[in-house]
């Protein structure tokens, strides 16, 4: 079996390290849902999720390689497949979420809440999950027989530097949209930006790894800011549609003290991984993608 780490190795060929890379996201994902991982079944929900953001991210990198048809087939593909498991995993993360507001609320209100939570996670769940595991079993399938036609031709940073440069300009373009107006949709578009950015920082660590570490961890801390902020959003709104009157009056006022920690958490950290222009960004990476090892040394002892 291959190696499934989510990043080239140093010394590989750029075309090589990207097809392994998503045959191993969808290998992962086929184990979880075929009950081969020792996952409970909510696990291997969530972990195949996260597969197919993080599929969909290695497309988005190489998007300018594989050409328009191709990145518009296989998101799409990768996009149904997390779709079809996202009822089966939404009831999870609410339960969650609530487990960790409930210090802050009357038990009563919790109680009741979580009751209707988990009533509403049976009827997601009963008998849809094991339909919905086999239908991306197969979609996935049939996904990794085609990465060995995606046309990956060249090599070295200039495979990757329109993608990485396209997704940090989006994210810098969304950070700027949720900063002005920071609305649940605004902060949702820029969380997806975000944690590409991250996925592929990720992926091109050996470009330099002990700095690529620093921004990637910065990237994923500030993923996981917005990420939280929008499972606040989600269950506030899940309870004011579906929840007990009372139960989403008594979330309300926490939930909202925790957004506002949460996002200016976040903005602040926004503020330093977008400080710089698209470009100059992606020409510090390639810059760091070619020097040698001495190079690096110097830089990082400086004058």
């Amino acid at each position: 079996m291959g190696s499934r780490s989510y990043k080239l190795k140093q010394g590989e060929a750029v075309p090589r390290g990207i097809a392994r890379i998503a045959r191993g996201r969808i290998d992962h994902a086929l184990d979880e849902l075929e009950g081969r991982s020792g996952s409970s079944p909510e696990e291997a929900v969530h972990e195949a999720r996260k597969d197919m953001k993080k599929l969909r991210a290695v497309v988005r990198l190489v998007r300018d390689e594989i050409g328009g048809n191709v990145y518009r087939r296989e998101n799409a593909c990768f996009r149904d497949a997390g779709q079809e498991l996202s009822g089966i995993r939404d009831a999870d993360v609410m339960l969650a979420t609530l487990a960790k507001l409930e210090e802050e609320i009357p038990e009563a209100a919790a109680g009741d809440l979580r009751q209707a939570l988990e009533a509403h996670k049976l009827r997601t769940s009963a008998g849809t999950g094991g339909q919905a595991s086999v239908q991306v079993v197969e979609i996935l399938t049939t996904a990794r027989r085609r990465i060995g036609r995606w046309p990956l031709d060249r090599d070295g940073f200039e495979a990757v530097a329109a993608g990485t440069e396209r997704i940090y300009r989006r994210g810098r373009k969304d950070f700027r949209n949720a900063s002005a107006e920071p609305t649940t949709e605004n902060l949702h578009e820029w969380r997806k930006r975000v944690k590409d950015l991250w996925y592929h920082l990720t992926i091109l660590r050996p470009a330099w790894p002990p700095v690529m570490d620093a921004l990637a961890d910065e990237a994923h801390a500030l993923s996981e800011h917005v990420g939280e902020d929008h499972d606040l959003a989600v269950l506030l709104h899940w309870a004011e549609e579906h929840g007990p009157p009372a139960s989403a009056a008594a979330i309300a006022g926490p939930v909202d003290r925790r957004r506002a920690k949460l996002q200016a958490g976040a903005f602040e950290l926004g503020a330093r991984l977008y400080a710089d222009k698209p470009g100059a960004f992606v020409r510090r990476l390639e810059r760091w993608w070619g020097a040698p090892a001495a190079t690096r040394l110097v830089e990082t002892a400086g004058p």
